[in-house]
C-alpha cells in the first residue's frame, strides 16, 4: 500500500478509482481533498495498487485536537473500491493502514465506513474498536411516486403546507445566494451555542464542488425572501445531507419539508441511487436532545441503517460515546471549541 499527500498523488490513478468505484461518496473524491486542503487540513490518500492499477483507495485527513502535537486522522465514507475486489485485499489494506498510522504518530483514528462494502470483520480482526452509529438511507432507485408514498404523513403534510403558502424552492446559483443562506446558518448555530462551519469552508465548497454539480444549495423563499436552505453533496452513487438552517420566524410554513422533497426529486431525476440523511440516534430516546433531529430525518421514507464506526484509541471511543449520550458533556465540548481550547481545523 502506498501513502500520498495531495501534492504527491497521481491524480489520474485516483480518477480511475473514482470512475470505476461502485460506492463513490463525495467525501472520497479528489475535489473534496482540495476542499480540505484549502481550509488547512492535511488530506492523505492511501491506495492499494496491483500491476500499476489501483484496486482500493481511502482519503483521510489529519485532524488537530487540543494542540499541534495532539493529532489524529479521520476518514469518512471510504474506502472506494473497483468491482470484484476480494476480501484478502481488504485485510491487507486494514493491516497496512495501522502501520501507516504508527509511522505518522497518530494519536487516534476515527473511521466512518461506506454503505458498501461491509468491512466490519476485517476491522474487528485488526482490533479496531466500535462506535455504535446510525443514519437514515433513502433508496432512490424506487419510482418517484413510491418515494412520495413512503414519506410519513407529517412530511407530506409539510410539503403541501409549504406549497399552499407559496413557498418556492430553487438552487442558489451564485455566491450572493450562498451568503444569504449563511447568514441564517450562522445565526441559528450561535443561537444553539454550536460553533458553525467556517466561511472559508463554505467558500471552498462553492469554489470546488459547485462548478462540478457536486454541491447543491437549495433555498426556500417566501415573497422573495430566503427563509431556509439545505446543502447537499452528491455523486452518481449517493447524495448526502450536509447541513441545513432556517429562519425560526417562518418554520410554521414548513420550508425545510419542501426543500427535502425538492432535493429527493432532484436526486431521483439525476439517477442518484441513495440519499444518506446523516447521523441520527441509534436507539431513539424522547429525552435526548437530538431526538428532534431523529424524528425530522425519519419522516423521509428512509431505512434506519445501524452500523459501526471504528477507532483505534479507547479513550477517544469513550469520549465520543459520552458526548453522544450526554447533553452536558456535548455542550462542554462545544464551549471548549468556541474558546479555542479544543483547536480543531473546522467542523468538517
Amino acid at each position: 500500500m502506498v501513502s500520498y499527500s495531495l501534492e504527491e498523488l497521481d491524480k489520474d490513478r485516483w480518477t480511475i478509482l473514482e470512475n470505476e468505484a461502485q460506492n463513490l461518496s463525495i467525501l472520497q473524491t479528489y475535489s473534496w481533498a482540495e476542499v480540505l486542503k484549502s481550509i488547512g487540513t492535511e488530506p492523505r490518500f492511501l491506495m492499494v495498487i496491483d500491476n500499476g492499477s489501483p484496486l482500493l483507495g481511502l482519503l483521510m485527513f489529519r485532524s488537530r485536537f487540543i494542540s499541534e502535537f495532539v493529532c489524529g486522522y479521520e476518514a469518512r465514507k471510504g474506502p472506494i473500491v473497483v468491482p470484484d475486489v476480494n476480501e484478502s485485499v481488504f485485510s491487507f489494506f486494514v493491516s497496512a493502514l495501522k502501520d501507516v498510522l504508527k509511522k505518522e504518530s497518530a494519536l487516534y483514528l476515527y473511521w466512518e465506513p461506506p454503505l458498501h462494502p461491509n468491512l466490519d470483520q476485517c476491522l474487528l480482526d485488526q482490533k479496531f474498536l466500535t462506535i455504535p452509529s446510525a443514519t437514515f438511507v433513502v433508496d432512490l432507485r424506487l419510482p418517484l411516486e413510491s418515494l412520495w408514498k413512503r414519506l410519513e404523513k407529517r412530511a407530506r403534510w409539510g410539503v403541501k403546507k409549504a406549497q399552499k403558502m407559496d413557498i418556492t424552492v430553487s438552487e442558489a446559483k451564485n455566491w450572493e445566494g450562498w451568503k444569504r443562506y449563511r447568514e441564517i446558518y450562522v445565526y441559528e448555530n450561535y443561537h444553539k451555542r454550536v460553533r458553525p462551519r467556517s466561511l472559508k469552508l463554505h467558500k471552498s465548497i462553492y469554489q470546488h464542488l459547485f462548478p462540478e454539480e457536486r454541491a447543491k444549495l437549495f433555498v426556500a423563499r417566501y415573497h422573495g425572501k430566503t427563509i431556509a436552505g439545505s446543502l447537499f453533496l452528491a455523486t452518481n452513487f449517493e447524495m448526502i445531507y450536509y447541513e441545513g438552517a432556517s429562519d425560526a420566524r417562518f418554520l410554521k410554513f414548513q420550508p425545510n419539508n419542501i426543500i427535502q422533497w425538492h432535493a429527493i426529486s432532484w436526486a431521483k431525476q439525476q439517477g442518484i441511487k441513495y440519499y444518506d440523511l446523516g447521523g441520527v440516534l441509534r436507539n431513539p430516546d424522547r429525552r435526548h436532545a437530538l431526538y428532534g433531529v431523529y424524528m425530522f430525518k425519519r419522516q423521509w421514507g428512509g431505512k434506519l441503517h445501524r452500523y459501526d464506526s471504528f477507532a483505534l484509541n479507547k479513550f477517544y471511543v469513550i469520549g465520543r460515546n459520552l458526548s453522544l449520550r450526554n447533553t452536558a458533556i456535548r455542550q462542554l465540548y462545544y464551549s471548549l471549541e468556541r474558546l479555542r481550547m479544543i483547536q480543531r481545523f473546522d467542523r468538517i
